[in-house]
């Protein structure tokens, strides 16, 4: 039996692993369990860490440090490379004000901070009030990111974690808190609300749509397609031609003849344009006559033919028409200059034989997906550490500014994730490879976090200022979420679902997300999330860096 024993007490690699991979287990099982519909999730890790370490359990101190390191760096790069291709169009797309709301949170989280540093007793102990921001906030690698520039200074780092830990229960609850309070002294009805933004949606989204037109303007008689004005500024399509009783598939060179009828692909405020321009739009569409011409959706995995624009490709050489091509949220019309990436969905149009031959071109395999780019991670991940340790100096700032294990690995990835391709290499993630990576990370992260701060944990929080530092914490949570809800609210009038996201954003908390989802089936809660998400994390990793390295010097 001695030997069981040796495999937690001991010090050899097994024990080192059992130790990590028996509190994650349980730390991960205690995290499913659910109290009105909220659970800890992968933090539950960190509180059985602390549990465990606190009762003697022990990883070699530089085990633990690469485990941790490591695991964040994992987490950080996934994340990078699952909100890389939306970063830019989330902002642009989804709502100015959104993110202006979540900004404004991280910098008053920050200024409260400050504020408790220079009003209260904390100013002699900064790695437990960064570590009580980082938990306040919710945000793990705002914490990875705070230890580097701690441990660079040589401060203790294991207090980083008692400092998040004793804030995060509250961080949780308090967002969900100021959800029920804007909701409650606001008279919001969740059920309205989803309304509200389906009709506003449906004024908004711009969706591709498709009808038949009959070519009535004389204008356009004996002139080929190609030469409709502006039918290659609009990026509108045309997928078939009817003359007489034959359908076909048409190109740019065919001539179009009085009594044509054609069936066009684009986006709304485009296809009306075409309406007064070709003719009536006719009641039920040439696509539902009988033909040989089919359509299907191929999904793009060729590498060969990354980066290169439909038009290069010749589709028409096969008789076949591109009418859309999706690529994650984003839908684009088939136009000849939109260049292809990794696991673009490209719909086509045109006789069986002809989409056989260009799937053949495209790739078209599921298999691609699933195979991970393992090289081009480890590029990734590479590159994220150098950009992450080069020094950026900043006036005023006692020591150099680093991005860090946290920072540089995500802006890598991000910038990656929207490059897709880089020579040979294709910088893509299958979801299932990036969910199965980003989970792991964090396990590990807040596993030996957990594991470092139980060595202090209760005797700080049972026979020192624990419950001190909780109410502190509590007012970094609390009070930009409630301004920035009444802000929200009476000033900018966002719906309230969208609120409700944008508060579970700013605070990167996916329990938080979940109640807001559980209020009603509506899309704006995730879209209000996501929308300000890629900001608000990089923000609350540099912000916690920077603060920490400004409040030690």
């Amino acid at each position: 039996m001695q030997w069981f024993i040796d495999l937690f007490t001991g010090s050899s690699v097994a024990q080192q692993v059992v130790v990590l991979s028996f509190t994650a287990a349980i730390g991960l099982m205690i995290g499913r369990i659910k109290v009105k519909g909220v659970s800890l999730g992968g933090a539950g890790a960190l509180f059985v860490g602390i549990l465990f370490g606190h009762f003697g359990l022990r990883m070699d101190p530089n085990v633990l440090h690469f485990m941790q390191e490591f695991g964040l760096i994992l987490f950080v790069y996934t994340i990078g490379m699952q909100v890389g291709p939306g970063f830019i169009d989330s902002i642009r797309r989804h709502g100015l004000v959104l993110n202006i709301l979540a900004v404004s949170i991280v910098l008053m989280g920050v200024l409260i901070t400050v504020g408790i540093y220079f009003f209260t007793d904390m100013s002699q102990n900064v790695p437990v009030l960064i570590g009580m921001l980082c938990g306040a906030v919710t945000n793990t690698p705002s914490l990875g990111a705070a230890n580097s520039a701690l441990a660079a200074a040589g401060a203790d780092t294991s207090l980083t974690g008692i400092g998040y830990a004793v804030a995060y229960p509250f961080g949780v609850i308090g967002i969900i808190l100021v959800m029920l309070l804007v909701r409650l002294i606001f008279r919001k009805k969740p059920e309205a609300a989803a309304e509200e933004y389906t009709a506003e949606l449906g004024k908004t989204r711009q969706d591709i749509v498709s009808c038949s037109l009959a070519l009535e303007n004389k204008n356009l008689f004996n002139a080929r397609i190609k030469d409709i004005p502006g039918i290659r500024t609009s990026g509108i399509v045309i997928t078939r031609l009817q003359r007489g009783d034959d359908v076909s598939m048409p190109d740019g060179k065919v001539v179009l003849q009085e009594g044509d009828k054609l069936h066009i692909v684009g986006f709304p405020k485009d296809v009306e344009l075409m309406e007064k321009l070709i003719g009536s739009r006719l009641e039920k569409p040439i696509t539902q006559l009988h033909s040989k011409i089919e359509t299907r959706s191929i999904l793009v995995t060729n590498k060969k033919v990354l980066g290169k624009t439909l038009g290069t490709l010749a589709l028409e050489h096969y008789g076949v028409t591109a009418s859309r091509v999706v690529r994650g949220e984003f839908k684009f019309t088939g136009r000849l200059d939109l260049r292809l990436k990794f696991a673009d969905k490209v719909l086509v149009v045109g006789p069986s034989e002809g989409i056989d031959a260009v799937a053949k071109i495209l790739g078209d395999s599921l298999k691609a997906l699933d195979h991970p780019e393992i090289i081009p991670a480890f590029i990734g991940i590479f590159l994220g550490i150098i950009l992450g340790s080069i020094p950026i100096a900043i006036p005023g700032m006692p020591t150099p500014l680093k991005l860090g294990l946290a920072g540089g690995p995500l802006i890598v990835a991000i910038l990656l994730s929207r490059k897709r391709k880089l020579g040979p290499l294709n910088f893509f993630m299958a979801a299932s490879a990036n969910l199965m990576l980003r989970e792991l990370g964090i396990t590990l992260f807040l596993t030996c976090v957990g594991l470092n701060a139980g060595i202090k944990f209760f005797d700080v929080l049972l026979n020192g200022d624990g419950f001190y530092y909780m109410g502190l914490a509590a007012l970094i949570t609390f009070i930009p979420l409630m301004i920035a809800g009444i802000v929200g609210t009476l000033v900018f009038k966002v719906n309230y679902l969208s609120l409700c996201g944008m508060i579970a954003g700013s605070m990167t908390d996916p329990p938080a997300l979940a109640f807001a989802n559980s209020m009603t089936n509506s899309e704006a809660t995730n879209v209000g999330y996501a929308s300000v998400y890629p900001l608000t994390m990089l923000l609350r990793i540099l912000s916690g860096q920077v603060l920490a390295i400004l409040l030690l010097a």
